[in-house]
């Protein structure tokens, strides 16, 4: 009713009407009385005022800031508005004219309690401004240029690099960069207003209002009017007997901001206030915009279009199901003299080897002093046995020989964390531990590297270096020492990235925060790179690693999309209310650059994936979120570029930890916490290895 009543009293003195109804996002503003808001405008409610609401939708809430922008010169705004305000008195006005906005920052210091805005009005800046943009820019060309002669990334990588650094709004961690283009000078008017209530005076309200000359920002004659308020009154949750209490009992805070304050701050917009600006703008010729919040002023600026186009291959729903068959991992692992009520076990990396054996890293919560170790397990008659063949404190990735001759997995003791690269001869099944080490490290190498076995079958270690070793396997328990083969410069352009599943010898493919690369393995040059379809950076720290094929020429990098990248067709029907995220890999043809975006389903994670020995198949697996949620497991035909089966998850119990495809290509096994599970394909769905060929399988 008083937007109502206002309206009619603007209209009656005959006034335009330059705020219009609704925000530039959208957002609907009215004036509604404190009182309904008791909890929110504690002071405001007291006295019975009214104040200034978004809405949205069919929610209100209390406003907190107000910002205009008039498109009108400030030497036309600024006496108008200290007009208003004089009128409703108490006002203290200070002028700063010809300030400077030579440091884009320099705004931070002058507007009251906005620090977190002064990123976004950054942005604001930049975005209207291509030549402040060029001008942060302009700096990184001479690295990016050096970069394609150092072999790090390929000129056109370069170019469209340095485009996107020309396209971005953001000044990141140059807070105080100052401008040689922009010496604008502007002027600006603070406006403020104190209150106290009560005859103590413990309840007060503050009012600022900041108008700025914003020419030089839009690049036409633009004035900006920033409005707060805010009203503070004594904690009821404080008291100075409470807090002496608490030094007393030595429950008192130390530390600021970890207890509660003296006072409560409500933040809030006085209409009385809005209502004296509305007026002085509505005789103003120019237009006039609402928000509340700085960010609705930022500009788009289309950073260049190089990824293909997203295109998601969502799994056949119609396809035959083939059931599993299970078995339990708790009796053959976890120790009968278990010390733990409640034993449980955490499985890691899951291997077959070529008699058909299975080989598994598992963490066991049963009391021992030895909670981490590897297994095999063999099968005859359709009874399992398990073999322990290493046990330790921590136990990381595992991975086994092109030949099948071999198992390498890196281990720890309980007193030292992961520095030992251990190795499994299969059919003599001895076991030889190393201790790395290399230059210029400390005392756990291991710990937190990524590791995989590079094409020659020894281990290649993922630091800022690459780390090869410079012997053969060493004899047991003596040092084997690795020195970088070259730095990877990439990381420091392109992101951090994973060392791929490729088993190549004269090449390393990684992946990085725009798609995937292959190096050379012996200087580190970038050979070729693929962009991947990766909106919003996708999120390779919760994605299996990459994992390709030599033999079928085509490599997967992981993905996680939101509910809002994937397409009308993929989602859910109306009424599903989970939001999960939805996972899968993109499978790039090294031959054409072909992308195939393979879904696997929705989860905050995928969890493994594997292929079969000639490439023909990739099996994508993770574990819904939340309880009763499902696990999930796929078989893609990467040629034909579809599911030909669908492999039922209903009796899978646990968390999916690791997925890998028999030698035969007759079986795809995966492993939970306590479970093994087995799918037997058919035999026109069996991809068997031949000729040197081998499966592979990835995890994170």
């Amino acid at each position: 009713m008083a937007v109502c009543l206002f309206a009619g009293a603007v209209s009656h003195l005959g006034l335009a009407e330059p705020i219009p109804e609704t925000t530039v996002d959208g957002a609907r503003w009215r004036i509604e009385s404190a009182t309904k808001f008791p909890k929110r405008a504690v002071v405001a409610s007291g006295r019975k005022e009214e104040i200034l609401l978004w809405e949205r939708g069919d929610a209100a809430d209390v406003a907190s800031t107000v910002q205009l922008r008039v498109d009108a010169p400030f030497e036309q705004v600024q006496p108008a508005v200290q007009q208003a305000l004089k009128r409703l008195g108490g006002f203290k006005f200070e002028a700063k004219p010809s300030g400077s906005l030579e440091n884009v920052h320099y705004w931070r210091k002058e507007i009251w309690w906005v620090d977190y805005e002064a990123a976004v009005w950054d942005k604001v800046l930049l975005s209207h401004r291509p030549d402040l943009r060029d001008e942060l820019a302009n700096p990184s060309l001479p690295r990016l240029q050096q970069a394609v002669e150092q072999g790090a990334i390929l000129p056109a990588e370069m170019e469209h690099l340095f485009a996107l650094e020309r396209a971005n709004v953001n000044t990141g961690s140059n807070s105080h960069i100052q401008f040689k283009s922009f010496d604008n000078r502007y002027n600006q008017l603070f406006a403020t207003r104190k209150k106290s209530y009560g005859l103590t005076g413990s309840r007060a309200s503050e009012i600022v209002i900041w108008l700025i000359d914003a020419t030089a920002m839009f690049g036409q004659p633009t004035t900006i009017i920033v409005m707060k308020g805010a009203d503070s009154y004594p904690n009821p949750e404080y008291s100075n007997w409470r807090e002496f209490k608490k030094f007393i009992f030595g429950e008192w805070c130390f530390f600021p901001g970890c207890g509660p304050l003296p006072y409560s701050r409500d933040y809030i917009v006085p209409a009385s206030v809005f209502i004296a600006l509305r007026d002085a703008l509505a005789g103003l010729p120019g237009k006039v915009e609402i928000a509340d919040f700085p960010l609705a002023w930022v500009q788009p600026v289309e950073p260049p279009k190089v990824a293909p186009e997203l295109m998601l291959t969502a799994p056949d729903a119609d396809a035959p199901l083939i059931a599993g068959q299970g078995f339990s991992l708790d009796a053959l692992v976890i120790d009968p003299r278990a010390t733990y009520r409640y034993p449980n076990i955490y499985p890691g990396r899951l291997l077959v080897l070529p008699d058909g054996d299975l080989v598994f890293s598992v963490e066991v919560w049963d009391g021992s002093k030895q909670p981490c170790g590897v297994w095999r397990f063999h099968e005859a008659a359709g009874i399992w046995q398990a073999e322990a063949i290493w046990r330790g404190g921590d136990v990381r990735s595992s991975f086994l020989s092109a030949d099948g001759h071999t198992v390498w997995f890196a281990g720890g003791t309980l007193e030292r964390e992961v520095n030992e690269l251990t190795s499994y001869d299969v059919k003599t099944r001895k076991i030889t531990r190393r201790t790395v080490m290399w230059p210029e490290v400390g005392k756990n190498p291991l710990a937190g590297k990524s590791w995989i076995l590079a094409g020659d079958q020894l281990p290649a270690i993922l630091d800022f270096y690459v780390l090869r070793p410079t012997t053969s396997p060493t004899a047991e328990n003596e040092p084997w020492v690795f020195k970088p083969v070259f730095a990877s410069a990439r990381s420091s352009i392109m992101g951090v990235y994973k060392l791929a599943l490729w088993r190549d010898a004269k090449a390393f493919w990684v992946e990085d925060s725009y798609g995937v690369a292959e190096l050379d393995a012996e200087s580190g040059r970038v050979i070729r790179a693929w962009v991947t379809p990766r909106p919003n950076g996708g999120s390779m720290w919760h994605v299996a690693a990459p994992i390709g094929s030599p033999e079928a020429n085509w490599i997967a990098t992981g993905f996680i999309y939101n509910d809002g990248d994937i397409p009308p067709a993929l989602r859910p029907i109306p009424g599903d209310r989970n939001d999960d995220p939805f996972v899968g890999m993109h499978v790039i043809n090294l031959k054409d650059g072909h992308v195939l975006s393979a879904l696997l389903g929705r989860s905050n994670t995928l969890r493994a994936a594997a292929r079969s020995a000639n490439g023909r198949f990739l099996a994508l697996g993770s574990s819904g979120q939340g309880s009763g949620a499902s696990t999930q497991v796929v078989l893609w035909d990467i040629k034909q570029k579809r599911t030909p089966v669908r492999l039922d998850t209903s009796q899978f119990k646990g968390e999916l930890s690791g997925l890998a495809f028999s030698w035969n290509g007759a079986e795809l096994w995966a492993m939970s916490s306590g479970k093994l599970f087995r799918w037997r394909l058919p035999e026109s769905l069996r991809d068997a290895a031949a000729h040197g060929s081998f499966p592979e399988q990835s995890g994170y």
